[in-house]
């Protein structure tokens, strides 16, 4: 009998069993279920179609609005925000974080809801950022009703794929850089297809934590059920700050566990990335797109709008001002984010560039601030650059770290940040 991934480890503890193995259907009792306003009103008209008035683990409920960041003129967003309240309210759900909280990605961490070993069930792929400590999201969708009203559901145990990093990454690149060269491999292909993706190996404790979440989050989008980094030091420190005592258990996979897939990453060896439209795995080293003209640069979604990133976006911006014709939009990624950028002047730098700093949320990474014209082109640490994502179909999209977004903002063009970083 071959060993276990941690992924296995951890869908079996919450499943109650001694041991599960990739394939196996089985029925879990999450530790929280978390969901958002977009989906929140299919979901409350299906809740009215079960008849059932009463959440049975309220306390396991996380809801936060984070793309509807502010109820505009015209819109219904602002209805479902009071709703989304008045319900919370009613059923005792403390975990409600409202416009302008942030990303439930970042809140889950950052409240300390994801630790080590524990499960979640989430409404949105990119949450396999959690896995940053040790947290299993498994993404279901609509379906977190049935875990929200019932405090279970089934969920088919994903194959394991194991990733070793080693080195350390070179000057002026950043976890994104990592993400796209992820991408690039493994888009094209259904290697990863009902994987849950485990990054091991002494390269993981070279990355910071607002970089593992950043891999973690583009996982999806390489066919990746959901994924895990190995629990260091670091990441210990920062859940031993937020768990409030709760309960949680680093777990590892063993020895002799079963891969699927295997491959190896030396950090030191990559450089920095843009990602060409229309395809989010067209990542390709800056150097081949070196020169291509912007007009739009954002910063932020669960892909870019960490500490880190403000910060790398600051290196280039401080002292600089943004070419003529460029628009720049960041957004921080949580109320925590933008307040530590703050007080770390961050902000000041960002506006005396020229740049506009937006609300905590999802806001230019689906559309709902920065929309582009035809033939606008925009570079952005988004998670998606398909042709319409951000508005016309004819404006195009290139996906790259701060650094190199930052540096296409002053420069008015696509341009090494290495550059400006020297």
């Amino acid at each position: 009998m071959t060993g276990q991934t941690a992924t296995q480890k951890i869908i079996a503890r919450a499943a109650g069993l001694e041991r599960v193995g990739a394939g196996d259907y089985v029925t879990v009792t999450p530790d929280a279920t978390v969901s958002m306003e977009l989906n929140w009103p299919v979901q409350m008209a299906d809740m009215k179609r079960t008849r059932i008035t009463r959440l049975p683990r309220p306390d396991k409920a996380v809801i936060v609005v984070d793309h509807t960041t502010s109820a505009a003129m015209g819109s219904a967003h602002h209805v479902s925000h009071q709703r989304m309240r008045d319900f919370c309210a009613e059923q005792g759900i403390t975990h409600f974080y409202g416009p302008g909280s942030g990303l439930r990605h970042l809140i889950l961490l950052e409240k300390g809801i994801a630790r080590p070993g524990v499960f979640v069930f989430g409404d949105e792929q990119n949450i396999a950022s959690i896995g940053a400590v040790g947290a299993l999201c498994i993404p279901i969708s609509r379906e977190v009703l049935v875990p929200l009203l019932t405090d279970e559901t089934w969920v088919q145990v994903p194959r394991g794929a194991r990733i070793t990093l080693t080195g350390r990454l070179p000057f002026g690149v950043t976890g994104r850089d990592l993400a796209q060269a992820f991408l690039r491999d493994f888009g094209p292909t259904d290697k990863l297809l009902q994987c849950s993706v485990e990054f091991v190996g002494p390269g993981v404790s070279t990355l910071s934590l607002d970089d593992r979440q950043t891999v973690l989050s583009v996982l999806y989008h390489a066919g990746a059920d959901t994924g895990l980094m190995a629990v260091d030091q670091v990441a210990l420190d920062y859940v031993r700050a937020r768990d409030a005592g709760r309960p949680w258990q680093v777990v590892q996979a063993d020895d002799d566990a079963d891969w699927h897939v295997e491959a190896a990453y030396d950090l030191s060896a990559l450089e920095p990335m843009v990602t060409v439209p229309p395809e989010v795995h067209g990542g390709v080293p800056l150097s081949e797109v070196a020169g291509r003209r912007v007009t739009q640069a954002t910063i932020g979604s669960c892909a870019g709008n960490r500490l880190d990133d403000m910060r790398a976006a600051a290196a280039i911006l401080r002292g600089r001002r943004l070419a003529d014709g460029v628009t720049m939009y960041i957004t921080p990624g949580s109320r925590e984010v933008y307040g530590a950028a703050a007080r770390e002047g961050l902000l000041e730098v960002f506006s005396d560039a020229g740049a506009t700093i937006l609300a905590p949320g999802c806001t230019t990474c689906w559309g709902y601030h920065g929309q582009l014209a035809d033939g606008e082109v925009c570079i952005s640490t988004n998670q998606y650059n398909y042709a319409g994502r951000n508005g016309s179909r004819t404006a195009e999209i290139f996906l790259a770290g701060p650094y190199a977004v930052a540096a296409a903002a002053v420069a008015g063009r696509i341009t090494d940040p290495r550059e400006f970083l020297r």
